[in-house]
C-alpha cells in the first residue's frame, strides 16, 4: 500500500501492529494474565506493577528497542514509529521519551514503551 493510503492513518491500524507484536513477542517474556496483557495492548497503563514492568521490559528488549545497557536504539523505534507517523514527529517522540531516562531496572523500559506510545497515538492525525 501507498503511505497515503487512508487505511494506514487510522488509530486501529498501531492498535492492530500493537497487538501484532506484543502477541509474537509474549511467549518468550513473562506469563501475565490474559486481562492485564489485553489493557497494555489496548495502551491502558493502569495495570502496573513490579511484574508488568518486567514483563514490559522483556518485551521492548525483545522488539530490539532497548539494550540490556538501559540505551535506546533510535533507529528501531523511529523507523518503527514512523508507520504511523511523521519520520519528524518520530524523531521528536523519541527524543522527548528517552531524554533523562534513569536506568532503573524493568522501570524503565515500560516508562519509554508508555511514553512513545501515548504520544504516537497522539500525534497520530499529524501523519503525511
Amino acid at each position: 500500500m501507498a503511505r497515503s493510503d487512508p487505511t494506514l492513518s487510522s488509530p486501529s491500524v498501531l492498535l492492530i501492529v500493537v497487538v501484532v507484536v506484543l502477541s509474537l513477542l509474549a511467549p518468550s517474556c513473562y506469563d501475565i494474565e490474559a486481562s492485564v496483557f489485553d489493557a497494555l495492548r489496548s495502551g491502558d497503563f493502569s495495570v502496573r506493577n513490579p511484574f508488568v514492568e518486567c514483563f514490559g521490559e522483556c518485551l521492548v528488549k525483545r522488539a530490539g528497542f532497548m539494550n540490556d545497557d538501559y540505551t535506546f536504539n533510535r533507529d528501531t523505534i523511529t523507523r518503527f514509529t514512523s508507520r504511523f507517523v511523521s519520520r519528524e514527529n518520530s524523531a521528536v517522540v523519541y527524543d522527548r521519551c528517552t531524554a533523562d531516562v534513569t536506568p532503573t531496572v524493568c522501570a524503565t523500559a515500560f516508562e519509554v514503551y508508555q511514553c512513545i506510545y501515548e504520544h504516537i497515538y497522539a500525534k497520530w492525525s499529524t501523519r503525511k
